[in-house]
This record gives C-alpha cells, sequence and structure tokens, in this order.
C-alpha cells in the first residue's frame, strides 16, 4: 500500500534526522588505557593463582576516590574524584596480575595524560600499603586510542532508522488491528526443531541420529561478522539465549520482527542493521560465548 510506504519511509527519515542531531550534540570522547602488574619482588610476573586474587583486589583498590584526589590535584582538575571515577575504568586479568586501566577524556592527549596520572598514583599507593613483599609496577605505558569512543556516527544513524523503522511498524500494525483484527500478523518467536530420535541399533545399543552425531561447536550460534549477519543468525541466536532474558522478550520479539522487513531475498541483513543486532542482542552475544 503506497501510504504503508510512505509511513515507513518519513518514519525512518525523522529517525536518521534525530539520530543525526543527537550525534551532533554528543561531546567527543576519546579513551587511553595503561596496564599495571602485580609481582612479587625479585621475581618475574607469572601466573600465580595467589597474584591474581591480589590483581583483583588491586583493581578494585585503583578505582577509588584514594586514588582520584591524588590524580586531580596533580593534573589540576576542576572537578570531584566521583566526576573523574565515572571516566575510569579497571579491571583484573583473570588468567595473570595484569590490571588494566582504562580512562575517557574529551580529546587523546587529555586521555593519555590522566591515565598516566592515575596510573602513577595507583602504584604509590599500592605499594606504600602491601609493599615490599608484592609490589605493583606499569607494565604496559599509556596509550591513546586512534579513534573516538564516541559519538558513533555511523551507529547513531543505524539505531535511528531502526527506531523509525519500529515506530512506522507499530503504527501500521495499529492501524491494521483497527480495521481487520483477524488479519493483524502475529510476532513470530524462533522455535527450535526438536532433535531427532534416535533409532537403537541392530545389536539394541542406541545409534545417534545424525543430527546428534554432530559436534556441540556445529550445534551452537557462531556470530557472523558485524555485515554478515542474516535474519537465520539473529533467530538462530534468540532461540538459542532468549530464554535466558523472559524480561526481554517481548522487546527482542519486536526487533526480529522489524529485521524480517528490511532482509533481502536471501535473507541478509544490510550492513547497518548488523551493527543494531551486536548492540541490542550483545547479551545474548555474550552469553553464547561463555557457553
Amino acid at each position: 500500500m503506497p501510504s504503508d510506504r510512505r509511513l515507513r519511509l518519513v518514519a525512518v527519515a525523522a529517525g536518521l534526522v534525530l539520530a543525526l542531531l543527537v550525534t551532533l550534540l554528543q561531546d567527543s570522547v576519546y579513551r587511553a588505557d595503561v596496564s599495571i602488574v602485580v609481582a612479587r619482588r625479585g621475581q618475574p610476573p607469572g601466573s600465580d593463582p595467589a597474584l591474581a586474587r591480589v590483581a583483583d583486589a588491586a583493581a578494585r583498590l585503583f578505582h577509588s576516590r584514594a586514588v582520584a584526589a591524588p590524580a586531580i590535584a596533580n593534573l589540576h582538575l576542576d572537578e570531584s574524584p566521583e566526576s573523574l571515577l565515572d571516566r575510569v575504568e579497571s579491571e583484573a586479568d583473570a588468567e595473570s596480575s595484569l590490571v588494566r586501566i582504562r580512562v575517557e577524556a574529551p580529546d587523546r592527549d587529555q586521555a593519555r595524560r590522566a591515565a598516566q596520572e592515575v596510573a602513577e598514583v595507583a602504584t604509590v599507593l599500592f605499594n606504600d600499603r602491601f609493599g615490599p613483599g608484592t609490589v605493583a609496577s606499569i607494565w604496559e605505558a599509556p596509550r591513546a586510542e586512534a579513534g573516538r569512543v564516541a559519538p558513533k556516527p555511523v551507529r547513531n544513524l543505524a539505531l535511528g532508522a531502526l527506531a523509525g523503522a519500529l515506530l512506522a511498524e507499530l503504527l501500521l500494525l495499529r492501524r491494521r488491528r483497527a480495521v481487520a483484527p483477524a488479519t493483524a500478523r502475529p510476532v513470530r518467536l524462533p522455535v527450535r526443531d526438536p532433535e531427532p530420535v534416535p533409532v537403537p541399533a541392530p545389536d539394541g545399543s542406541a545409534a545417534a541420529s545424525p543430527q546428534q552425531a554432530k559436534t556441540a561447536a556445529q550445534r551452537r550460534f557462531v556470530r557472523p561478522a558485524a555485515a554478515e549477519w542474516t535474519l537465520g543468525d539473529v533467530e538462530w541466536l534468540l532461540a538459542e539465549q532468549g530464554a535466558a532474558f523472559p524480561e526481554r522478550s517481548e522487546e527482542l520479539a519486536l526487533y526480529l520482527e522489524s529485521f524480517r522487513d528490511v532482509a533481502g531475498a536471501d535473507g541478509r541483513l544490510p550492513a547497518g542493521v548488523g551493527i543494531v543486532v551486536e548492540d541490542v542482542f550483545a547479551d545474548l552475544i555474550a552469553r553464547s560465548r561463555r557457553k
């Protein structure tokens, strides 16, 4: 119906304009990171479980007012410790005694200098409190990422276009229900095909079906590249991991339905939509990796 097409185009255009405005109004954010290693004095760093636990505790110490307040004073920043900590991440590597600190700032040089100062204050504080048996030192010098962390124009525009498309579909759905409720298309949730029933072998033992003979890696969802998502990938991911997020079932089903409207004849999703999939379904993707 031509009016339906016009509504979709207007809604997508409105979403793009809104996304563009949001992008233009967003402040630029850059990020720098630095690594600190925790080791026993006189010994090289190693994969010591005890040191890994110390590094985890150190990561929490590094993200505290005890580090933020001196760093602010040394950098002559006009902000509170809480404000600086909002821009700082401190995370211990689970497999080693490394602690990674990431700092965000309006430009690359500020981010690098802030990361350097936070790391220096953190190591001095740790060594004063826990040395000399165990010491912390800067392992990798601060390095600022080349690109901006935010805003992300492509991501914002893709989300804006998708939001507009979703709004149009909701409006059209309400219109169809008002005119002919019985013909409204229901939201379809993906359902896994049941596993084939094994057929007993002649000797009485249970023979695995061809489907069951596949390896677990073959049956599991495998994340595609950002520009290579298909409708089948999204359905597979939702079927495999969706049950773990019951509170988001309606939201995810609505996104899936909108993806069906923009998928190509072969099921491929536009590259911009792939970026949206990775953002909206990030929790499901992360959970599939842990399986």
